[in-house]
Parts: C-alpha cells; structure tokens; sequence
C-alpha cells in the first residue's frame, strides 16, 4: 500500500471514499485503467467487517468456482476468491477484512487510512474534500461507505437503552438467561441464533413475518443459511410475528419492552437493537436527490443532483433492485469505471479490453430488467 502522506493539500483526478467491499473492488478495476485515484479510510481496510460480533459470518457462500465463469459470490474481483484465501466457505467479518487486505496489498492500492472525511463540496469543475487532517481535491468522487458504522438506534423511544447489533463484540459476552431480540431480518435471527448457542431462552420481536415471508431475492428474505442454522435453536426462541415495539423502559432494575399490541417483555438485560442502519449517505446528503430513502441515479450510478459524483455499494438501488450484497454491487463496479474512462478519454479499444473479464465472469450488468425476475421454482 502505498504511504501517500507527503503533503497538505492533494488534487487527485478521482476519490474513493471507503476502504470496504466496493471500495477496494472499484479501484482495482480504476488501477487496471491506469486512472489517476486515491482511497480515503476512515479507519483501516475492511474496518467495518472487524466489527461484527465474533459469532456472525456472511450469509452468502464462498466456493471457487471462477474457472467456471462462476466467481465466488464473496469476491471483489473476477480473479480472486474468499474461499481459495480464507479456505472456508462462510467468512466472518475478521476473515473477510483479512481477504481485504491482502487483496489491497497485492494490488498495490493508493490507500490514506485513518482518513475521517467531514464534508465534501462541489466549486465548479471539481470536489474539495475536508477531512480530519488534510485537504483534498478532485474531478470525481465515488461514494463507497457503507452502513454497518451508522446504526439506527432510534427507531422506537428508549432506544438508547439497548444494545445496538454493532456493540456486540461477542454473543458470548451478553450476561443472563433471558434475552430479548428487536427487529427480526437477518441480524435479528442471527442474533437470536447465537444468543440460544451460548445457553440463552430468546425472545424474538418482528416487525414483519420474515419466517414465512419467502422470495427469491434474498435482498427481501431470509438467506437458506439462516435458515439452516434456526431449524437447530428454534425451540428456545419465543418468535413474535408481526409485532412492533414503541418503547423501552429501565423500571426497577429491569427492561420493560412494549410492543404495538400492548405487551409488555421484561429481561434483565439490555435488549439487542436489530432494527438495521442508518446511511452514510447523511454525510453527503445534499449532494443526493432521494426517493425512499434512496438515492436517484443514472444509470452509470451517477448523482443525479451533483454531476462526476458516483456510488458504488449496497445503497445503490435501481426501481425495486437493491443491490445490497457483495454478488450484487460488484456487478456496477464495471459500469461506472466505464463511464469514468470514457469521460478521461481512454481509448474505446483500451476499455473493453480492460472490461472484457469483468463482462465474461458476471461483474458486469448494464441491463437492469433481469433484475425483476422471479425464480420458477
């Protein structure tokens, strides 16, 4: 990696904001281009992924299948693979970010960590970037946050009494018999999962009905892989369906969460906060028209509001596809480093030679409608 901190204020042609999945996946492909960029890091390569609880592993499996033309549906580039590296076929987070790293350093990526962006401001032509230490500046700036560093602790009154999922360093940790889980997709099962392996009765609050609720986009339901796990723990965990809690109270040296119905759970523990995570979009988002909650962008997943801004990553959504999983943000990688290209003035031939094993291994997907299929069976 290379140490680029020789001066206060840098011009770069390109920006990358984020050192995670999308991050270190879009610049790969920029590097391969020979465009002129540069990664900031708020903390290290692959942070957030070091802060899941030491329990919690990807729900999407590795295998490597890239001689296949089936890459590893964890990897970040068509010729690299979690599973070949890490020799497992569900990472954790640790495992994940060391994945990261190695692929950082093998590519020797132009990576500033410990880099804390503060506010980004378009001045005609050109990005000026503030940060905790220096001033930057660019032509284009890609947005590649992600969400797990912004937990959503306020969706109900009393939430600051809980345990978000992103403060849990281990399941093993959570003192007691009896605790109760708030929120139930992915990281409300897993949570409960683990909970029940390390000796807890569980009680599970979802605002939804997830357990039935079965559809083959797995951006809408529960991944085979958690379900795999419940079937084994079901029977310690109280599953409430369709229940919404309102508020959490600490009366009497004990938590009183009440639900939509009226119920009242009681524990002597914090209850665990599943209920998901904010953007980081809300550090730039007046630089973003949103509907839903979502960013409007074009189809090179450009700004619609703010031109030469770009996002790459799970809050990249195109009409009711939300590319929210590493298999399916990857697959824009491509579209906008063709557009950055093109935009430098790279020759035609040059691009597609670039892109051709991106386009020949699935990294690339341009036409959208696919995305509204469902499975036959």
């Amino acid at each position: 990696m290379a140490n680029l901190n020789t001066s206060l204020n840098k011009s770069f042609d390109i920006i990358i904001v984020g050192a995670g999945a999308a991050g270190i996946g879009i610049s790969i492909l920029l590097q391969k281009l020979n465009l002129n960029y540069l990664i900031l890091e708020k903390n290290t390569v692959g942070s957030s992924f070091k802060k899941w609880p030491k329990e919690t592993k990807f729900i999407s499996p590795s295998f490597t299948g890239n001689f296949f033309n089936a890459p590893d549906l964890n990897a970040i580039t068509p010729d690299t693979s979690p599973a070949f590296d890490l020799l497992t076929e569900h990472p954790t987070g640790n495992e994940y970010a060391h994945y990261l790293e190695i692929v950082s350093k093998h590519f020797q990526l132009n990576i500033e960590t410990n880099v804390d962006v503060k506010s980004i401001l378009k001045q005609n032509d050109s990005f000026r970037i503030e940060t905790n230490d220096k001033t930057y500046s660019s032509k284009y700036v890609i947005w590649a946050a992600g969400e797990y560093q912004y937990p959503k602790s306020d969706s109900f009154i009393g939430g600051h009494l809980c345990t978000h999922y992103s403060e849990v360093n281990s399941f093993d940790d959570i003192i007691g018999k009896n605790s109760v889980v708030i929120g139930a997709y992915e990281s409300g099962f897993d949570a409960a999962i683990n909970l029940v392996n390390s000796g807890k009765q569980v009680s599970l609050l979802d605002n939804f009905q997830y357990l039935e609720f079965i559809e083959s986009d797995s951006s809408y339901s529960l991944s085979p892989f958690t379900r795999d796990r419940l079937k084994d723990v079901f029977e310690n965990i109280d599953y409430n369906p369709d229940t919404r809690v309102t508020k959490v109270e600490y009366i009497n040296a004990k938590y009183q969460v009440t639900t939509n119905d009226g119920q009242v759970i009681t524990s002597d523990d914090e209850p665990i906060n599943c209920t998901g995570f904010d953007t980081s979009l809300k550090l730039v988002e007046k630089l973003f028209e949103f509907e839903d909650d979502y960013p409007i962008l074009t189809q090179c997943d450009e700004s619609t509001k703010t031109p030469n801004l770009f996002l790459v990553g799970p809050q990249v959504r195109h009409g009711t596809a939300l590319f929210c999983f590493i298999y399916k943000y990857r697959q824009r990688f491509a579209i906008v480093a063709e557009e950055l290209a093109k935009r430098n003035n790279l020759i035609e031939e040059d691009i597609e030679e670039t892109l051709n094993d991106y386009k020949n291994n699935n990294f690339y997907l341009s036409d959208l409608s696919c995305c509204d299929d469902e499975c036959i069976c």
